[in-house]
């Protein structure tokens, strides 16, 4: 069941990305020319359909408004780190949790970074297979790394890896933590800390209230209902009033935190889009210092 609920979790986000390229170039958030072959034929088909799509979007929104736009919203921000931390010279992009994630093979840079992905075993073989039938080959600049994250340590799935603990990474963790428990969440902040100074961690987590059903947000009761049907309860959450200090132990200094209202100030007004995107997720940056 678990192997199933994050095979279906990744395949959503990645249904997302796939809908967001039949945007105009010009209003796109982002390119993901690989998305379409890890999806499979039959919703490759389907989205081809412009009435398929706009189904797909207001069945999301049906649950909670913003579903959607929060999803595409995260990848931009997410696009944007990793492309900047490239520039700056980090040489190392650990994507934890990294589903159906195609970054290591559209962003300009990440052919010359060491690129680890960490994942369930079987959410990798399925994308291993993909990737192979698209490029006739696995490409070298990545490592696969099979973990579970409530049961395995990420010390322990690195060791006798090319990884370098002694040289700065960025740490992407996208759509993850509301399904782990926070012992899981700090046993992995914990790792991040005994990186390089000036490693980078970006990760995406819902708000705190959402979790505890606390929320005044539209659809909070009906989402949180959906999920622990679906056999994938969201169990962690955070405010951002606290992430500061919560980061605080694991020698991590918060430097940006992100929303719906930033969301729709730097991607969705310059273009003249109108897109509703959900207030029950956000997305953090924050870097690794030592005092």
């Amino acid at each position: 069941m678990a192997n199933q609920r994050v095979s279906n979790t990744a395949l959503g986000a990645a249904i997302c990305r796939l809908i967001e390229q039949y945007q105009p170039e010009n209003t796109r958030l982002f390119h993901d020319p690989l998305v379409k072959d890890l999806v499979g034929t039959p919703i490759r088909v389907l989205m081809q359909f412009k009435s398929m799509r706009n189904l797909t979007m207001q069945q999301m929104d049906a649950i909670t408004p913003g579903i959607y736009g929060v999803q595409i919203s995260r990848t931009r921000f997410i696009d944007d780190a990793v492309r900047d931390a490239i520039s700056q010279g980090i040489e190392q992009v650990v994507i934890l949790g990294a589903g159906l994630d195609t970054r290591p093979y559209r962003l300009a840079g990440m052919e010359h970074a060491r690129v680890f992905e960490v994942d369930l075993p079987s959410v990798q073989e399925d994308k291993k297979k993909k990737l192979h039938k698209h490029f006739g080959r696995l490409p070298q600049q990545v490592t696969f790394l099979p973990i579970d994250f409530d049961t395995q340590s990420l010390e322990v799935v690195f060791t006798g890896t090319p990884f370098d603990p002694a040289s700065p990474a960025i740490f992407v963790w996208e759509g993850v933590t509301q399904y782990l428990s926070e012992e899981a969440v700090r046993r992995t902040l914990a790792f991040i800390a005994t990186s390089a100074p000036g490693s980078i961690l970006v990760f995406t987590y819902v708000l705190k209230s959402f979790i505890e059903r606390r929320s005044d947000i539209p659809g909070a009761e009906k989402m949180m209902e959906i999920v622990a049907k679906r056999g994938s309860p969201w169990l962690f959450g955070l405010e951002p009033e606290s992430l500061a200090s919560y980061f605080a132990p694991f020698h991590l200094r918060l430097i940006a935190d992100a929303g719906h209202a930033e969301h729709q100030a730097h991607y969705f007004k310059p273009v003249g889009r109108k897109l509703v995107v959900s207030e029950i997720e956000r997305i953090a940056q924050a870097t690794v210092v030592r005092s």
